[in-house]
């Protein structure tokens, strides 16, 4: 991604922000009283960034496949069917672009929870009761924390690890 456009994405989520009243034109979050308010606003940037993640992941593909004058439409099983009638080098060159396009939402979800900019995600795993479907107490088990984080570089090594790769038509991890 060129300067421009990062530049141009900041100031789009940025002016969200304002719009919603969560940053003065200086930038400083404008965090409520209440708790109510605060999960409130919490929960809404969290969201805001990880659609604008995948939005800027659509607007790359877009870009990249040159159909930038083009827009996704709603009949998805009319363009299932148009996909389904692409020569095999066709859906080749879609199952591509599909598998990079998952590797980089995972990357830069995992980079963004990771790097979030309006304060330190903690993210935990609580065990349950499988009898009871209940919270086991005491059993969280932080799985973004001050210790752990960096997501977004095991992302690449989950992938190796947990995918089905090549026996689904996945592309070969690319190793460094």
């Amino acid at each position: 991604m060129d300067e421009a456009t990062r530049l141009e994405r900041q100031s789009l989520y940025l002016a969200i922000c304002r719009e919603r009243g969560w940053l003065a034109e200086d930038n400083t979050e404008l965090w409520p009283d209440d708790d109510e308010s605060r999960t409130e606003m919490a929960r809404g940037l969290f969201g805001l960034t990880l659609v604008s993640n995948t939005d800027d992941l659509f607007a790359d593909v877009r870009a990249q496949i040159r159909a930038t004058d083009l827009v996704a439409g709603s009949d998805v099983d009319g363009a299932v069917a148009t996909l389904c009638s692409l020569t095999d080098e066709q859906k080749t060159a879609l199952l591509t672009v599909l598998d990079d396009f998952l590797d980089s939402a995972v990357h830069r979800a995992m980079l963004r929870l990771d790097r979030f900019e309006h304060g330190f995600i903690k993210l935990q795993l609580q065990q349950s009761d499988p009898d009871e479907s209940t919270p086991v107490p005491g059993s969280e088990i932080d799985i973004i924390s001050d210790d752990h984080n960096e997501l977004f570089q095991e992302a690449h090594q989950w992938k190796e690890e947990f995918s089905r790769g090549t026996e689904i038509g996945r592309r070969e991890p690319e190793h460094d």
